[in-house]
């Protein structure tokens, strides 16, 4: 509070009644968020990103943070230094705005948490057709509706908005309608704990701020764009007196919650990670140790490994893995195609190859099997191979080759300090391989009875391609063969005999 000096008691007497006066009915003003909270509202105001996630666990205070985050975009007075980033002292989008969220959620927990830092008779509410109150106008400006997600998608098209606060992860549907509000400018701040039914926003967020390329309509050209979000993840104990930074809760009670969560629940309610990775097979996957940027590929530092996983109705994968003089293995390129016939395939995999060193080449077992339906009776293995592709068979171990790929995704980190480096790593480039490692999960048993079932231990038959290629890989123990200069004839011309 500012400190003043004073003339007689009944100057004393107004200020000390103002100062509760503004304690009780412009809480806002006094706002302390959490050490995450602040990186939070950071993100928000900073003016570089156009959605921010807040991936947190129960009882952080999600809600109070993004309440004061409006509080102060309608009547920011400068004084909180919480609250001084860019959009809160000029917000330059429109200033009509939609919050989101479950009905129970938002009768609950938004619009009394609204209410208690909001100040007093600066807003007016009416419920329109709702059973909330579910219109609000402000006297600085500012109005926003509130609306759930049991609403139609089209009740979210049509207006222009400036800014969008989900409570708790929402529909797809309803967030990409959102989105589309936006068209003149605006920011989207997402609040929550990912329980299941979420795993879509890991998808949208965990890329970060890469560059995507958008295809132009008028010209056809590839345009390149950076995604402006951000992705803020906040465990239950950065909420604590003891162990957070500002923390509000005690330690003693956040482990009392902690020991009734099912496993299942810990990892988003404890950890505010999403729930859908609890059933994740390489759990020891971790996107800043594990994905890289390319780098070049030479023909004499790296021996190059190509798996092919063919599928007559799904598109064909094929993975090419690089194994440098260390036998440090790296997925550097991928192709994830649909394809018409074998010739089609063939020329899309030397396109790609002719750039390597290619050792060796393996197949899934599949294309060994004669062709039933094939009027010549040859297997897509010889078909290739009349185009100049020969492959080896693969093995089906896929358990051995699963747990092959945990091992190699093994690493020992402490302090920021890598003691035990992994035996992989793969290209940023390579999109469908970490999708898939990503989401290659165990089947669950699932409804009223799922408790009444030990664990299937058998993978999800479903996006597991890249998977079984780089598993064939390090099942097979692929190494690096020395670079040969060969010369033509005594001619002294250098032939690689790998390509």
């Amino acid at each position: 509070m500012v400190q003043t000096k004073v003339k007689n008691k009944e100057e004393a007497r107004a200020i000390l009644e103002e100062e509760a006066r503004r304690l009780t009915e412009e809480r806002y003003r006094y706002y302390e968020p959490s050490g995450k909270g602040e990186e939070f509202i950071d993100a928000v105001a900073s003016g570089d990103n156009f959605i921010v996630l807040y991936s947190a666990a129960n009882g952080v205070g999600k809600t109070a943070t993004c309440s004061n985050i409006l509080a102060h975009f309608f009547w920011n007075t400068g004084e909180n230094d919480y609250f001084n980033g860019k959009l809160f002292k000029e917000f330059p989008f429109s200033k009509r705005g939609r919050i989101i969220s479950t009905p129970t959620n938002i009768e609950k927990n938004v619009i009394p948490e609204m209410k208690f830092w909001f100040p007093k008779n600066r807003y007016k509410t009416s419920k329109g057709n709702k059973k909330f109150e579910s219109i609000w106008k402000t006297d600085s400006g500012w109005d926003f509706d509130i609306m759930t997600y049991e609403q139609s998608v089209e009740e979210f098209e049509g207006v222009t908005l400036g800014w969008a606060w989900f409570d708790e992860p929402p529909p797809e549907a309803i967030f990409n309608a959102t989105v589309a509000r936006m068209r003149r400018g605006g920011i989207i701040f997402i609040g929550a704990t990912p329980l299941a039914g979420s795993a879509y926003m890991y998808d949208k967020f965990a890329k970060g701020k890469i560059d995507i390329e958008v295809k132009s309509e008028q010209t056809g050209a590839l345009m390149r764009h950076e995604r402006k979000i951000a992705y803020i993840e906040a465990d239950i104990e950065s909420a604590c007196r003891e162990h957070g930074c500002r923390g509000h809760l005690k330690h003693a009670d956040i482990m009392n919650i902690i020991a009734e969560y099912s496993e299942d629940e810990k990892q988003a309610r404890i950890y505010g990670k999403f729930q859908h990775l609890v059933g994740m097979i390489f759990k020891n996957f971790d996107r800043n140790v594990h994905v890289i940027e390319p780098f070049n590929i030479d023909l004499r530092n790296f021996a190059v490994y190509e798996f092919l996983d063919p599928h007559p109705r799904n598109p064909d994968a094929c993975m090419w893995v690089a194994v440098d003089k260390n036998n440090i293995k790296y997925v550097i390129d991928e192709m994830f195609v649909k394809v018409n016939g074998e010739e089609e395939l063939a020329s899309k995999i030397k396109n790609k190859a002719t750039q390597y060193r290619i050792i060796q080449r393996m197949c899934d077992p599949s294309a060994f099997v004669p062709n039933q339906h094939s009027e010549d009776g040859k297997t897509l293995a010889m078909k290739l191979s009349d185009y100049g592709l020969t492959y080896l068979e693969a093995t089906k171990a896929r358990a051995m080759s699963d747990r092959r790929i945990t091992s190699a995704l093994n690493y020992t980190q402490i302090n920021g300090y890598m003691l035990k480096a992994p035996e992989v790593y793969i290209f940023s480039t390579c999109e469908r391989t970490i999708f898939e490692i990503e989401h290659y999960r165990w089947q669950e048993y699932t409804g009223k009875n799922a408790d009444l079932h030990s664990p299937k231990g058998v993978p999800v038959d479903k996006d597991d391609h890249m998977v079984e290629n780089l598993g064939r890989a390090l099942y097979n123990e692929i190494s690096f063969v020395p670079y040969v200069k060969h010369t033509y004839r005594g001619v002294g011309q250098e032939l690689d005999p790998y390509n």
